[in-house]
């Protein structure tokens, strides 16, 4: 079975670059203006991501930001320009067993943007828009 494009393009590791919600107009930044984190795709199909606001953290090991981290198996539809995460690790319980879509944008060989479709959130719409770097191979 070939791979596709998508899937190609995806394999590797990207480095976080921003994350930005926009809810009825309004954008925020809930990672801050300097998010860290990475995600992963392997060409077998899974992937991992953790993303992250700077910090500080509290001395009693209590992290004081914002932190998402989940991984599973991952399928792409080439059609919708979607790739589909579906959860089986995830520090956020409500997402454990779901699957994540988000639609994918490359900019260049080495820029990507996964968004999320537009859903209904405290009775507003929004849209999630998490940008991507390219790390070079090691």
């Amino acid at each position: 079975m070939p791979q596709s494009k998508i899937r190609d393009r995806l394999a590797g590791g990207w480095r976080l670059t921003g994350y930005e919600v926009t809810v009825g107009g309004k954008t925020e930044h809930p990672l801050g203006d300097d998010p860290r984190g990475a995600i992963l795709y392997t060409p077998d199909g899974y992937m991992a991501a953790q993303l992250a606001g700077p910090g500080p953290y509290a001395d009693d090991g209590e992290p004081d930001a914002y932190y998402i981290a989940y991984s599973g198996p991952y399928d792409v539809d080439e059609d919708s320009e979607t790739v589909a995460h579906h959860v089986q690790v995830s520090v956020i319980p409500s997402w454990l067993g779901t699957t994540q879509i988000r639609q994918v944008r490359f900019h260049g060989p080495d820029g990507l943007t996964l968004s999320v479709s537009e859903r209904r959130r405290g009775g507003v719409m929004s849209t999630t828009s998490i940008s991507w770097v390219r790390q070079p191979p090691r």
